[in-house]
């Protein structure tokens, strides 16, 4: 399947062939090559796709982050503060907890981060289900976190927006992202 993200359309679904959405006509291949398979989180200013890298044989799931603010506000501030977090990725460089990023691009007037898909759950998710943690699992999720913030920080990066829900607890080995 294919998933339009133009905002306006109301038909989201398209084969998984498509190039162009067949209700509205937007391109469904940002820079030729990502396509978005379905919504996975929305917020103030985004929303979130699972995607796939359709350059690689494998074709390797992504995360690809539309910069799509809802409301009003300085817009022109909120859209240079994404197009910073795709330059801080990059100056980062590779961590194993920390999502890579794959690709920055303009399309059709809206801004997306291409970026490896984590798979696993948030630390909200996980709270709403078992409830409030105890001291004791905060201390270790604290512990886990810390090495990552401290890498984030001797890159020059301060993290504007950490909560539960920007936490990926990874299925594959339980690590924190």
């Amino acid at each position: 399947m294919g998933y339009c993200l133009n905002p306006s359309c109301y038909t989201r679904q398209n084969s998984a062939q498509a190039r162009f959405c067949q209700a509205c006509g937007a391109k469904l291949l940002l820079g030729d090559r990502y396509r978005a398979v379905r919504l996975i989180a929305q917020g103030g200013f985004g929303r979130t796709f699972l995607g796939i890298d359709q350059y690689k044989p494998s074709q390797p799931k992504c995360a690809i982050k539309q910069f799509a603010p809802q409301g009003q506000g300085n817009l022109e501030k909120a859209a240079e503060l994404f197009k910073q977090e795709a330059m801080r990725l990059e100056e980062l460089g590779k961590h194993d907890r920390i999502p890579e990023l794959l690709a920055y691009c303009e399309q059709d007037g809206q801004q997306y981060l291409m970026q490896e898909f984590i798979d696993g759950h948030d630390l909200g998710a996980e709270i709403a289900q078992q409830g409030t943690f105890d001291r004791a699992k905060v201390e270790y999720l604290l512990g886990n976190l810390l090495p990552v913030l401290q890498f984030i920080h001797a890159g020059g990066v301060i993290h504007r927006d950490i909560k539960p829900e920007n936490i990926i607890r990874r299925h594959s080995d339980g690590q924190l992202v």
